[in-house]
């Protein structure tokens, strides 16, 4: 939380602790990693100062969840397709009134009385304010204040905590403790202006706001024999054996986070250059989530680039089916995917805890000029198909905060939702190009990449969502749907590897196991967890090297694995549309199908993703942790989706 504490007396006198009867208490979560943003305060807290203090209830079910959701995702379930409603999803796994109550117990032993615990109607959360000294009783800890390097505000954290060892099952989380901020960012990307050449911090613009949108055109013809140069949705279609959408019968969203938004008049000079057929002024349907604006006073690459490339070729590769676009969070405090969670589905808001203080969005908010209305929570619904261009390193967060959200997204599959997530683009190297000082990724810190120990992302592995790696074209020729592509090694490589959190899914054991079998690495595990038992990703590929994109007014090459999710997820979108149309569901939750039918994807079996001062993983035949599966080939998995029922 941020730290007001410091200065704030708590509105409850100072007492005497009461003195509950000895229980055994047990470590419940410990930081392993103290970034270098952080630095501890050696100064004396407010012992009376009221913090607020959200237990997380560990839910009823989340053990089946797995099996719940290949009951309606795998190829072979009487089930398939048959998605849940919110409404079961909530009752499903809501916390067990022994849960309840068996925590509210505790917190009366120890003088926090029912009359001060708020609790949400499905009791997915327990809160309540309490003085430093109480919770530090409760918990077992001592709270410090820390400094973050970046703004220089205060946050309250402890390095440890503990709880009774009977409650240990009924406690998924609570807040605030250990955790530091992790702000969403989009990855990285660089690109290129069309009209130098050369490799740019940024492009030149050729366009000032508010003058006509018509650029200069570049002395270049884009068409299929050049596509390994300039990639354009005329090459997608051909790369991956797709037309044009006809129908409008789905719903594919696009996530993006501010202070990042498209620009209208991108959208206009990239129709003008590359889809005529869309007339200017033709944008995505917008939902703002917690205070969002598609703010247009600052413009840049960094603030444009990623919306841009996300809209203009989701909106082009699906059209005229209408793509909706989440704008999350204020221009305050921005947000984090737990706030756009919150956002489509009301049960998130309260389950395992609500949100975390110190890692999401908190609204109203009062504390520092951002937005003041009430948080959106289950105010918009979501799209069957849902891309994002955003990510962490897994390392970042603690394996409570991941495993809670990785649930959602499990959760939302059982609705019949489909959740892309790019890998990264530094390859082994995580999403800022860092690797780890220590195996695991574990009590150490982050180094500049050019050692140490390969650094996964979140929530590309997480294993109820989609993992969509990056390739690029080889230079043969005319592009079709049987010529293969090669692992991107362009500006960026495709991130990928093995998760040091989350358990290998059933669904993807089977080609892992090959894997490790024909093409096992030589590293150690010292650089990456080579136990063969946990989730390897990505899952799927698709290009993510010199894609034309109107950026600022000027067109410009772009590169990154966020191009290559919103590109598989208009794949996605377009199948969707043929199964409706058939009077079918939506696809839901595709990785069951797809590893069963490695048939309808392309295999890529050149290239790689080095980092951490190693040549990475390599691209070989069957599945890789560079490019999964390999790139769709849409025929063939039209095909696989529209046989089942």
């Amino acid at each position: 939380m941020k730290l007001t504490v410091l200065a704030i007396v708590g509105g409850l006198a100072a007492q005497s602790l009461a003195a509950p009867a000895p229980v055994p208490y047990v470590l419940h979560e410990k930081r392993e990693i103290n970034t270098d943003k952080w630095t501890h305060r050696d100064i004396k807290l407010n012992r009376d100062a009221l913090i607020p203090i959200s237990i997380g209830l560990t839910q009823r079910n989340l053990e089946n969840g797995y099996d719940l959701l290949m009951d309606v995702s795998h190829p072979e379930s009487s089930n398939y397709g048959k998605h849940w409603s919110m409404e079961k999803i909530k009752e499903t796994f809501a916390p067990s009134a022994e849960t309840v109550s068996s925590v509210k117990s505790w917190l009366a032993e120890y003088g926090i009385e029912n009359e001060r615990v708020k609790h949400s109607k499905s009791n997915g959360w327990l809160k309540f304010n309490a003085t430093i000294e109480e919770v530090e009783y409760l918990l077992r800890t001592e709270y410090s204040a820390y400094t973050n390097a970046e703004t220089g505000n205060d946050h309250l954290a402890c390095k440890d905590y503990s709880v009774p060892a009977h409650l240990r099952e009924h406690i998924d989380i609570i807040t605030p403790t250990v955790h530091f901020d992790a702000i969403v960012k989009p990855q990285k990307k660089q690109y290129r202006d069309l009209n130098s050449r050369s490799l740019r911090v940024k492009p030149t613009p050729q366009i000032k706001p508010g003058s006509p949108d018509v650029a200069p055109q570049p002395q270049v013809t884009y068409n299929l024999a050049n596509c390994y140069q300039y990639v354009t949705p005329e090459c997608l279609r051909a790369l991956y054996g797709f037309t044009n959408g006809t129908l409008a019968l789905s719903s594919y969203g696009i996530v993006e986070y501010t202070p990042q938004a498209y620009l209208q008049s991108d959208l206009n000079l990239f129709y003008a250059n590359l889809q005529r057929e869309i007339a200017s002024g033709y944008g995505p349907t917008v939902d703002l989530i917690d205070g969002a604006t598609v703010q247009t006073t600052t413009q840049s690459f960094d603030d444009n680039g990623e919306s841009d490339l996300d809209l203009q070729y989701a909106i082009s590769l699906v059209y005229p089916q209408k793509v909706t676009l989440y704008q999350t969070g204020d221009a305050v405090e921005g947000a984090s995917f737990n706030n756009f969670l919150d956002a489509i589905d009301a049960s998130y808001c309260t389950s395992g805890g609500g949100d975390d203080p110190t890692q999401d969005g908190i609204y109203p908010d009062t504390a520092t000029g951002g937005y003041k209305g009430a948080e959106n929570c289950g105010t918009f619904a979501p799209a069957s198909v849902i891309s994002t261009s955003y990510g962490y390193n897994e390392a970042d967060l603690t394996a409570a905060y991941e495993t809670r959200q990785c649930n959602e997204y499990m959760k939302l599959g059982l609705a019949g939702t489909t959740f892309l997530y790019s890998s990264g683009d530094y390859g082994v190297a995580g999403n800022g190009g860092q690797c780890c000082t220590k195996a695991k990724c574990a009590g150490g810190t982050y180094n500049s990449g050019t050692t140490g120990t390969f650094n996964p992302a979140f929530p590309a592995t997480c294993p109820y969502i989609t993992a969509v790696g990056a390739t690029q074209i080889k230079p043969k020729g005319l592009v079709t749907a049987t010529q293969p592509e090669e692992a991107c090694e362009t500006v960026i490589y495709s991130g990928g590897g093995f998760s040091n959190v989350f358990a290998m899914p059933s669904y993807q054991s089977s080609a892992v196991a090959t894997y490790f079998t024909s093409h096992k690495p030589t590293y150690t595990a010292t650089q990456y967890n080579n136990s063969q038992t946990v989730r390897g990703y990505p899952d799927v590929a698709a290009n993510g090297a010199n894609y034309v994109v109107a950026v600022d007014g000027s067109l410009s090459l772009v590169y990154g694995t966020s191009a290559s999710a919103p590109t598989f997820g208009s794949v996605i979108t377009l199948i969707n549309e043929q199964r409706i149309s058939s009077g079918k569901s939506a696809v839901g939750f595709i990785n069951p199908t797809i590893y069963a039918n490695p048939s309808a994807f392309t295999d890529i079996v050149a290239g790689g993703n080095q980092g951490c001062g190693t040549a990475g993983f390599t691209a070989v035949a069957g599945w890789d942790p560079v490019t999964g599966l390999g790139t769709p080939n849409y025929t063939k998995l039209l095909a696989v989706f529209q046989a089942l029922p």
